[in-house]
């Protein structure tokens, strides 16, 4: 599997705090089966995560995986917080994206749909597509389940995480979850993960749940085919 939304690099925002910590997260994902992982730290007023520190964590946990036998492919990019995705300068926002291809913009509970398209419309200014990470969160979506659509036929990518479809932030959240991946609107299927004590990673036990109802081929698109072509520059559905 490849995991496209996980905060795996250490003393960065609320992932884990230390190197080993991150080794251990690392561990417990190769052991669900990941072996590709994008590193999205955050990049928000909450967590400004500078790109150059990231990069150095990346190189950091590179070598220590290896040290360790835990055999992961790392990437980076960045989850932009919805505000600066907005409003930030665009050289900043950038080197953050996927390949240049794909920006990761953060979904959360208010973040209204008329606020996604001026963001789209700014990414897409600049060449650059965008991914709504967790949009199952927004409160318009749980309202009107449609409402994303006209970001989805303009190439907008959804992505839905792990612990919403466990219903770790409540039945409203889980319902418009399964909702995306019922209907074929995800595009992509994240962990999530921040640590093994706290938003531990679920993939494989929600990998195996989306199997369950809906077959082993959404599994593969949600988790292998689609993340393949978004990190190797190819084209996404």
């Amino acid at each position: 599997m490849i995991d496209t939304h996980c905060h795996l690099l250490p003393g960065l925002d609320d992932g884990p705090a230390r190197l080993s910590e991150a080794v251990e997260l690392a561990r417990r994902l190769a052991g669900q089966g990941v072996r590709r992982v994008l590193c999205t730290p955050h990049y928000s007023s909450l967590f400004p995560t500078a790109h150059d520190r990231a990069t150095e964590q990346l190189q950091e946990l590179t070598p220590a995986l290896e040290e360790a036998g835990i055999q992961l492919e790392l990437s980076l990019a960045a989850e932009i917080g919805p505000g600066f995705a907005a409003s930030a300068p665009l050289d900043e926002l950038l080197p953050r994206t996927i390949g240049g291809r794909f920006a990761l913009v953060e979904v959360l509970p208010d973040t209204s749909p008329t606020g996604l398209l001026a963001i789209r419309e700014r990414f897409d200014a600049a060449g650059v597509g965008i991914i709504l990470g967790h949009p199952e969160r927004c409160r318009a979506l749980h309202r009107h389940p449609a409402v994303l659509d006209p970001l989805r036929s303009e190439g907008t990518l959804l992505q839905v995480v792990a612990p919403s479809l466990l219903g770790s932030w409540g039945p409203k959240v889980e319902s418009a979850a399964w909702r995306l991946v019922d209907t074929g609107r995800a595009s992509l299927l994240g962990s999530d993960a921040h640590g093994t004590k706290r938003r531990r990673p679920h993939l494989r036990e929600v990998c195996d749940l989306v199997e369950r109802r809906l077959g082993s081929g959404v599994v593969t698109e949600l988790t292998e085919r689609a993340p393949a072509a978004l990190l190797d520059g190819t084209s996404v559905r």
